[in-house]
């Protein structure tokens, strides 16, 4: 039975992992982002021939490409959330096996395989540590749960530094191979993985051999041709073009070198106070009296991508930094396992922690909109960006769609309006959605042609830009208002 206890804890901690992801997954709204990764998804599964459409944005496809074969199983909204929850789920069982590694980092075994099988079993309890506070982190929590490929990069990125790890202690062809398979696939997954590229070197050269400096460099080199398979796709130097829409180029932060590294940090504070909580930052400082070569590998693949990202990026929000998170958890770790060592009622404490936290995680998936999010993450429940009210009018036009063919055009090409409202609507005959005009303040002719046709035409249109010039607003019947939980709201409107 003493066997079983650790296999059943593993069990519980997974059981547990999905009933707090899974409950409540749609409370809150698609947001745009979402919005536009799923109609990709949708768009590849019914058209094969444009696999690699998030090229058009300078997306890398490869979320959308896992996304697909969940939508022949689950509504839209649902199953790209289900792929973040899965790859969050990878996230837990990988944290388990790097704080396994950490702990056991100089034995002597011989074989990577042993070595594992020995580092999982040898400190069998305390490898849960990690597993427990991903659990119940906000942070992790609030990002597990929506449909955006940040996760999935976080999960091969951690892979990636298990990898390179091991391939520091054993120098090998197979373990240079699976290094650059994981990074190829973080790289094809999200931009940022360009930082796991440099972090598996250093961590080679750190604890490495100077003189097997080959195997590193193949796992680069075949991580640079899977990204090079992205070439298939006509809209490839889209990538380097979206890239600089988001980063401040070199010229521009070496004339403000503190701006915007020191608002992000203080938009990082404000993170971190609801979606960490300050008890358990408090963890890192126990860390500081043991420390080695490994826990200053850890650190420092925690801290360089982190202010690198302060300070380059030209807007600050928590998914940005989210694949850095893993590193902060195995830090707390290690203070949370140095404090039970000092204190005999340390996991009283810890658990004490953890109920703010529980019950902010309890806010977020059942009344999302009562609870403070931090300020940099308003975008999701609040503002243009927020979702909030369109299932509900897709709902209102299906059933109008069943009568007479029914013409939508809303106001936006790309994000919340239209694909928030496409994803619903997708396979529904009679029903089209468009987007007519970022600044919707005329009807637009081919509106009016279809309506004079025959079909029955609504427009979409935020609150905040309600805008119509007098002459055209006679000519709309207000058909209902969605009124978000920050005061403004979506209008529908009938073309009369």
């Amino acid at each position: 039975m003493k066997n079983k206890i650790p296999i059943l804890l593993f069990l519980g901690i997974s059981l547990l992992y999905f009933f707090t992801r899974l409950q409540h997954l749609t409370s809150i709204p698609v947001f745009g982002d979402e919005a536009i990764y799923l109609r990709w998804s949708q768009i590849i599964k019914n058209v094969e021939t444009l696999r690699f459409i998030s090229l058009n944005d300078g997306k890398q496809p490869l979320y959308m490409w896992l996304v697909v074969p969940l939508l022949k199983l689950f509504p839209t909204l649902v199953a790209g959330r289900l792929l973040s929850i899965l790859a969050g789920y990878f996230i837990l069982i990988l944290l388990i096996i790097l704080f396994a590694i950490y702990q056991n980092f100089s034995s002597k075994n011989k074989e990577p395989h042993l070595f594992l099988i020995e580092s999982l079993t040898k400190n069998i309890y305390s490898n849960f540590i990690p597993a427990l506070i991903y659990l119940f982190l906000p942070f992790s929590f609030f990002f597990d749960r929506l449909a955006i490929p940040d996760n999935l990069l976080s999960a091969f990125g951690l892979l990636t530094i298990i990898f390179a790890l091991l391939l520091a202690k054993y120098p090998r062809l197979d373990l240079s191979m699976l290094l650059g398979l994981s990074l190829g696939l973080a790289w094809i997954t999200k931009s940022p993985a360009i930082y796991f590229v440099v972090l598996s070197l250093l961590i080679f050269v750190f604890l490495g051999n100077y003189k097997k400096i080959l195997y590193p460099i193949i796992s680069v080199f075949i991580s640079f041709c899977i990204y090079n398979l992205l070439r298939l796709g006509p809209q490839f130097h889209q990538i380097a073009l979206r890239n600089l829409d988001y980063i401040w180029p070199i010229s521009e932060i070496i004339r403000h070198p503190l701006d915007p590294l020191v608002p992000h940090l203080r938009d990082l504070n404000s993170l971190s106070a609801k979606f960490i909580s300050l008890p358990l930052i408090l963890l890192l400082f126990i860390n500081f009296k043991k420390i080695n070569k490994l826990f200053f590998v850890l650190l420092l693949t925690f801290i360089l991508p982190l202010i690198s990202n302060l300070a380059i990026t030209k807007v600050f929000t928590g998914r940005y930094i989210l694949f850095s998170l893993p590193y902060l958890i195995v830090l707390m770790s290690l203070g949370f396992l140095n404090l039970s060592k000092k204190f005999k009622y340390t996991l009283f404490f810890i658990l004490l922690i953890f109920i703010p936290n529980i019950y902010y995680q309890y806010q977020l998936s059942v009344n999302p909109f009562t609870i403070g999010l931090p300020n940099s993450e308003s975008g999701y429940l609040s503002g243009w960006t927020s979702g909030w009210g369109i299932e509900n009018i897709s709902q209102y036009l299906i059933e109008q769609s069943k009568a007479s063919n029914v013409i939508v055009g809303t106001e936006g090409y790309f994000g919340t309006f239209p694909d928030g409202l496409q994803i619903y609507t997708n396979d529904i005959p009679h029903l089209t959605v468009f987007g007519v005009d970022n600044d919707l303040v005329k009807i637009p002719e081919k509106l009016i042609d279809a309506r004079n046709h025959g079909d029955d035409v609504y427009v979409i249109k935020n609150s905040s830009k309600n805008n119509f010039i007098p002459s055209d607003l006679i000519k709309l019947s207000l058909i209902n208002t969605y009124l978000k939980p920050d005061g403004s709201t979506i209008l529908l409107y009938q073309l009369l």
